[in-house]
């Protein structure tokens, strides 16, 4: 049986994405190795069952706190005994992280959290796209695929009316082909969450878009909701019972960078 572990990089995230509630509630820290490797223990332990994927995909932007991923990933990989290739590591975009990530040569799968298919767009919806244009994020991830030969995944939340029409799903397509091959993407359908007005688009609307992409010949998959019941699904996760707001810092936006070490 496939069990996949989504676990968090940082308390909190400071990079604020407007759909997503872990964002809203601020950051705290990063997370350091041994807790990030432990969330996988913990659900090997409750389950009773062995993880055989990891996504970083949890809380908080995994490349401001890449030394302590990296470290991560490699006990994962080496101690855990699970194989890179089953490990995805997840970005919305930060200055030169990509081209870093790279130069491990690792054989892990990059997702980066794309959300529209334009810079205007991507602005309103990532508020952090502004330091890295949408045409750079395009190049480091073509140049990510030539290092590594492992295709990237390209993470979309479609919003009702917002990023999910036609149009949209067109120009994404055009963006995709002009940047080479090796590109992925996965649907997800926004997860309610309090304090925004965006809304989950219809099932219709979702498939649509999904054929749009399939007919200009983009590999696509559809992500299954899962969590909702227990607010966790993606965009979710957020600390109810904080006290106190979480950090704002904009020192906090600098990555942590560093050689990988064994656990």
């Amino acid at each position: 049986m496939r069990l996949t572990a989504c676990v968090s990089s940082q308390v909190g995230c400071p990079l604020r994405c407007s759909f997503c509630a872990t964002g809203k509630g601020g950051y705290s820290r990063n997370l350091k190795r041994h807790e990030i490797v432990e969330q996988v223990l913990a659900i090997e332990e409750i389950l009773k069952h062995r993880v055989t994927n990891v996504v970083f995909m949890g809380m908080g932007e995994p490349m401001l706190n890449l030394k302590a991923v990296l470290e991560a990933h490699q006990c994962l990989n080496k101690d855990v005994q699970i194989g890179q290739r089953m490990i995805t590591i997840s970005t919305v975009g930060v200055p030169n992280t990509i081209r870093r990530l790279a130069s491990y040569k690792l054989q892990s799968t990059l997702a980066v959290s794309l959300h529209a298919p334009n810079q205007t767009l991507r602005e309103t919806i990532v508020p952090s796209a502004k330091t890295y244009p949408l045409e750079a994020i395009m190049k480091d991830c073509r140049d990510y695929f030539l290092a590594t030969s492992r295709r990237v995944s390209f993470e979309y939340a479609l919003l009702a009316g917002v990023n999910d029409k036609a149009e949209h799903a067109l120009e994404l397509a055009e963006l995709l082909h002009k940047w080479g091959r090796g590109y992925h993407v996965n649907l997800i359908p926004f997860n309610p969450i309090d304090g925004t007005d965006y809304q989950r688009p219809h099932k219709k609307s979702v498939q649509a878009f999904a054929t749009t992409l399939e007919s200009r010949k983009i590999t696509v998959s559809i992500r299954q909701t899962r969590g909702l019941d227990a607010s966790a699904a993606c965009g979710q996760l957020r600390n109810e019972f904080q006290k106190h707001p979480l950090l704002t810092n904009s020192d906090i936006m600098q990555p942590q960078i560093g050689m990988a070490v064994a656990c």
